[in-house]
């Protein structure tokens, strides 16, 4: 299959209040209904960073139909929107938010190609703090997501609303966690999951995550766990991009055979 050209068509989400979430979708045109896989950035990154298109690129040719997109912040700030939108816009409330109207597009059909999707098979790949979303959206809606990978995050964001220098993207931030502390305690989400995880850690990544895998071990050891020898919070890479680590090729297969077994692939 990975032999077949791949097919790759863009896509934009509206929201409201001048929101969107722009993407693009990757796979083999070849009219076998795949399995979805829907790759979502870290807070600092956006679809195009560094190794994600190659990432997508690879999980379409494996056959899936893979999904990357920006979160509705990025599209906040490349559309001018004011300060204070922006700043909204980046929060983990809206990140939730644009994780369910990707994934209600995708059950809809509502993205290109779509007769290409199995809507009823979707995994979330989230990176960073959208391992977090990814994990408390797999728990809030078990009926849409069938497997969850989190690479390198996942931790609850720490409460610093007090703090007199935040910027105002970070206060924005801060003053979502702390209304919503019980909503967003991922370690509670990550117990109850009813679908198959994986957790991918560097283990030279920071020792807030480390210790955050290590207690996710502790309550829920029938999960899934891989640590990458050497691997920092990226992987080794950096953007622009100068193409795959070592540790990088280790993180995606050990998500490809975690896809291939609980997923599957088209044949």
């Amino acid at each position: 299959m990975s032999k077949q050209a791949i097919a790759s068509e863009t896509f934009e989400i509206g929201l409201g209040e001048g929101l969107k979430v722009r993407g693009r979708v990757r796979t083999i045109p070849d009219g076998v209904r795949k399995p979805v896989v829907v790759v979502a950035h870290g807070f600092r990154g956006f679809q195009d960073w560094a190794f994600w298109p190659e990432v997508a690129e690879r999980l379409a040719g494996l056959g899936y139909y893979a999904v990357s997109f920006d979160f509705s912040r990025i599209t906040a700030k490349e559309e001018g929107l004011d300060e204070t939108q922006v700043a909204e816009a980046s929060t983990v409330s809206q990140e939730l938010r644009d994780l369910e109207a990707l994934l209600g597009e995708i059950k809809n059909e509502g993205l290109p190609l779509r007769e290409e999707a199995d809507a009823g098979k979707v995994a979330l790949l989230g990176h960073s703090r959208s391992g977090g979303s990814s994990i408390i959206h797999a728990g809030e809606h078990p009926e849409a997501v069938s497997a969850v990978i989190v690479w390198n995050g996942g931790a609850s964001p720490v409460n610093v609303s007090t703090d007199p220098d935040l910027t105002a993207v970070q206060r924005a931030v801060a003053l979502d966690q702390e209304k919503n502390s019980e909503r967003f305690k991922v370690t509670n989400h990550f117990v109850g999951l009813k679908q198959p995880a994986l957790i991918v850690q560097g283990d030279a990544d920071s020792q807030r995550l480390l210790d955050f895998v290590e207690r996710l071990k502790e309550l829920a050891p029938g999960q899934k766990y891989v640590s990458i020898p050497g691997a920092n919070h990226t992987f080794g890479v950096t953007h622009p991009y100068e193409g795959a680590t070592e540790q990088l090729n280790a993180a995606f297969e050990e998500t490809a055979a975690f896809l291939n077994e609980w997923l599957g692939k088209a044949v």
